[in-house]
């Protein structure tokens, strides 16, 4: 039996940000991954001459400055991968303007004034406000990972925001509903309507691309998640693939070691778990533990799913490379059940080869489509769920569908086999007001990453979380890591 000072379950950007941490501290670290290569909704995959990447639009946080660089130089491999900048961020079609999200907040500041010129001032008023709150919400994870604050400590502005809609702040601010809808365009990227969505999960989301960029890997997210796990081997850390576990084993409230698919086992100190909240409650502990993932769906809720279409064509596209289409202003009514894959429904369109050509043949592009969608429509025709989703953006990229080479299409089902992510959930837990306490259990040496901790979903969000759970387990060690 192998002994580690901490096992690492699962290989999403969680679980290799704490274990790239922890590894540059010294520590002896196992990462287990059952799926053949890391990366969880990091990975790409290839069809022909094509690369898609099977969820991810863009991050941030890669940067000087920004997270997941402070872990790449840790692990001495921010040389091994060239990253992109997103320019504009986004470009958001609705039924009679455009707006397009700049990548300097003040351009895109100035741009909505032009557009909404009765609400300048509230705009200005606006963005001043959340780019406080985001500054404070920075200052406040730092203190997080460094084990210098707890959950109880939070300063009350943050938690003011953290339980407000964020529809009661844009309330707070304007009238014009035209307005409110462009601000909350991002909102399916976290998979929740305004007025179920927690105000501080959408400000840390929109504002990180403003302080950090958005940013996509050359050549796919799959370098990036390959590349931490090559840091975290280089630095003398372990990462099996194709191997995932099978049970936490127990000694009464400790966690002391991990059985495998293959049954090996392995003991450690420490357990931090960036699986699947409800495998990891459900299975990998089991019995009087299960009640915790039981009261989690019931009280928080799992986010939506993802239709996906990847489709590589032939031609040029002009649009910018990240493009949200909704065809009315009611940001609400796309987040109901009975209007996916209808003309109502919103798209999300990203077309990484306009900054990366690497991606595909010269000449070529690849389009990934996705739709918000939920596990439970089992009667699901994917053809015809992939002719209907086309069929829509063809007002995005006209002609798409002649110029298809190579077509293929993602279900939640699909989803959650590849990931692991109970229904498919493409963003952990929904981020609802209020939402916190996911680190609530007795079990004194095992820590949650991932998006299904309580730092909120997204890849920066979940890569917080990882260093969150690598920072108190340095705490506990008496190691001091910076980050």
């Amino acid at each position: 039996m192998k002994e580690f000072d901490v096992i690492v379950i699962g290989g999403g950007i969680g679980g290799l940000i704490s274990a790239g941490i922890l590894t540059s501290g010294g520590l002896k670290v196992l990462v287990l991954e059952r799926h053949s290569t890391p990366g969880g909704y990091l990975a790409s995959f290839k069809r022909k001459e094509f690369i898609f990447d099977s969820a991810v639009d863009c991050i941030s946080g890669v940067t000087a400055g920004g997270l997941i660089y402070k872990v790449l130089k840790l692990l001495d491999v921010s040389n091994d991968i060239e990253f992109v900048r997103i320019s504009p961020v986004r470009s958001s079609i609705f039924p009679d303007i455009e707006v397009i999200v700049d990548a300097d907040v003040n351009a895109y500041i100035e741009r909505l004034s032009t557009l909404f010129p009765l609400e300048s001032g509230k705009i200005r008023k606006f963005f001043e406000s959340i780019s406080s709150v985001y500054s404070e919400t920075m200052s406040v994870t730092d203190m997080l990972i460094s084990g210098r604050l707890g959950l109880n400590n939070i300063p009350s502005q943050i938690l003011r925001f953290m339980a407000i809609s964020y529809k009661e702040l844009l309330d707070e601010y304007f009238n014009d509903f035209k307005l409110k809808a462009a601000l909350s365009d991002r909102c399916p990227f976290i998979g929740l309507p305004p007025s179920k969505l927690s105000a501080l999960s959408m400000i840390a989301m929109v504002m990180s691309y403003f302080n950090f960029g958005a940013y996509r890997p050359t050549g796919g997210f799959q370098r990036l998640a390959d590349i931490l796990a090559n840091g975290i081997l280089k630095k003398g850390g372990s990462v099996i693939s194709g191997n995932g576990a099978k049970k936490i084993l127990l000694n009464g409230n400790h966690c002391c070691g991990v059985r495998c698919d293959n049954n090996e086992e392995y003991t450690s100190k420490y357990i931090i778990s960036n699986a699947d909240f409800n495998y990891t409650f459900n299975h990998l502990l089991g019995g009087k533990y299960a009640a915790i993932a039981e009261k989690m769906n019931r009280d928080i809720g799992i986010s939506t799913s993802f239709f996906i279409v990847y489709a590589g064509i032939r031609g040029e596209i002009n649009t910018p490379s990240s493009v949200g289409y909704f065809p009315s202003y009611d940001m609400e009514d796309f987040f109901n059940h009975d209007v996916s894959f209808t003309d109502r429904s919103t798209i999300g369109i990203t077309i990484a080869t306009r900054e990366d050509k690497s991606r595909a043949p010269a000449g070529c592009h690849t389009v990934v489509i996705h739709e918000m969608a939920d596990i439970s429509d089992r009667c699901l025709d994917k053809k015809q769920s992939t002719d209907n989703v086309l069929r829509r953006a063809e007002r995005i990229i006209p002609g798409i569908g002649d110029r298809i080479v190579v077509l293929d299409s993602a279900t939640p089902q699909t989803l959650q086999r590849y990931t692991g992510n109970f229904k498919g959930a493409a963003f952990g837990w929904r981020q609802v007001p209020g939402f916190r306490n996911v680190h609530k259990h007795d079990l004194e040496n095992l820590y949650i990453a991932g998006h299904w901790s309580d730092m909120g979903g997204g890849v920066l969000a979940a890569a917080y979380s990882g260093a969150r759970a690598a920072g108190e387990i340095l705490v506990r060690e008496g190691i001091r890591v910076d980050v």
